[in-house]
């Protein structure tokens, strides 16, 4: 397959951008454990595949061990997941049964920002975090054969790039706008892709072009409603392996947090 060549020169700005228009970016996801001083839990990294090999590390990302519901620090650096590390990117925030999801970069949760602050700034130049993306999983039915499906939001493209998003009150926050039906035009919604049934294997599946080797509850394709065409594709490959391929509107953050809610998707009596 043909990986299309893109540039790092500059990676912040780089996962900061929507991906280019075109073939998915083909980028993949690896768990390893976790363990030793930091964490006990599992740290996951990303990676972009590179037209001539030598894959490169994106971003990486770990749950938070004093957090009550899924809180991930995301980095740049797989090895310093720190929220007070230079690497430090962002976050990704979940209610506690796991079915919201919000993506932040590295500002300030508006109620903390720092006394000092000038112009709304620290003195690193640092503000009220912006909203990234939110991703809202129905949960299934225990049991039920159906598989999950996935509301995408990402805030709209202004001259190509996403418009900066930093609500400072509850009710002006995506979730909040979401639930009161107050999205306007200033976002772009995405579903999952409902798979079909295969009669064959008793089973539901997704064609992923040869990408997804396993099947799993975590696999997913995002779609424009009523459209076809995939912008974002995530699929386990093996125990500990994962794709996460993507396209425009997508930017690589943005895609990754997709990822790691797919990952953080739990359900009672399913493996994955």
């Amino acid at each position: 397959a043909h990986v299309p060549a893109v540039d790092l020169s500059d990676v912040r700005n780089f996962l900061q951008q929507p991906a280019p228009e075109g073939p998915l970016l083909q980028c993949y996801i690896t768990r390893s454990k976790g363990g030793g001083f930091m964490s006990s839990y599992p740290k996951y990294t990303m990676y972009i595949k590179q037209p001539t090999g030598g894959d490169r590390v994106l971003l990486a990302a770990r749950k938070r061990g004093n957090s009550k519901s899924s809180n991930y620090v995301i980095s740049t650096d797989p090895e310093d997941l720190n929220r007070d590390g230079g690497s430090f990117f962002g976050k990704l925030r979940s209610n506690f049964i796991g079915t919201e999801f919000v993506l932040y970069d590295n500002g300030y949760n508006p109620k903390k920002l720092p006394k000092d602050a000038l112009n709304g700034r620290d003195k690193n130049g640092i503000g009220v975090r912006k909203e990234l993306a939110v991703c809202l999983n129905t949960q299934n039915v225990v049991g039920a054969p159906t598989p999950r499906k996935v509301k995408g939001i990402i805030p709209q493209l202004v001259n190509g790039k996403p418009m900066e998003y930093c609500p400072t009150s509850e009710e002006d926050t995506i979730l909040q706008r979401d639930k009161d039906s107050r999205m306007e035009r200033d976002f772009l919604v995405m579903q999952s892709k409902q798979p079909k049934y295969n009669n064959t294997t008793g089973k539901y599946s997704l064609n992923f072009n040869g990408r997804v080797k396993l099947a799993s509850v975590k696999n997913v394709q995002m779609v424009f409603q009523g459209q076809e065409e995939v912008l974002l594709q995530f699929g386990k490959t093996g125990k500990n392996d994962f794709i996460l391929d993507f396209t425009h509107p997508f930017t690589p953050m943005q895609a990754f947090a997709f990822g790691l809610t797919s990952l953080a998707y739990k359900l009672a009596n399913e493996g994955g």
